[in-house]
């Protein structure tokens, strides 16, 4: 049984190791590593997709969390802001106009947050982003010049 210290220091270690590689971590049940509660994880309220629970870690302020999910087998931990960063680049990767519409929202979301500096300001700004960014793309696609073969 490991302590609330010792259990700290672990899962401190999974996230130096994380936030290094940039990677998601797999570490296997059968090893002797203490459960993210011990160390003071909190579960989070989470759609579970083959995994028993999801975990999220803080461990010192203004550094990305670490989130764990727990699988029958396994933990998987990863930091936060680095996988969201991930995703965001495939998808502006795989379909570029993407980018003018999570550009707006992020955009209208900070500025929204910025001027009510409350959560619903920051929806109201993410809508007017988006309503923005369709508006602009419905216009680039309108103007763009026809092609003639």
């Amino acid at each position: 049984m490991y302590t609330q210290l010792q259990s700290l220091e672990a899962w401190r270690a999974v996230h130096s190791t994380v936030h290094a590689t940039k990677r998601t971590l797999r570490i296997p049940k059968d090893l002797p590593f203490p459960h993210p509660r011990d160390a003071g994880a909190l579960i989070t309220t989470t759609w579970p997709v083959g995994q028993l629970a999801d975990f999220i870690l803080q461990l010192e302020v203004g550094v990305a969390p670490l989130l764990i999910r727990e699988f029958e087998d396994r933990y998987e931990a990863f930091v936060a802001g680095v996988q969201l960063t991930q995703q965001i680049l495939r998808l502006v990767e795989a379909n570029p106009n993407a980018a003018i519409f999570v550009g707006s929202a992020l955009l209208g979301a900070a500025v929204g947050s910025a001027i009510t500096r409350d959560r619903a300001g920051a929806l109201v700004g993410l809508g007017l982003g988006l309503l923005i960014a369709s508006i602009l793309q419905s216009k680039l696609a309108h103007d763009e010049p026809k092609r003639q073969y």
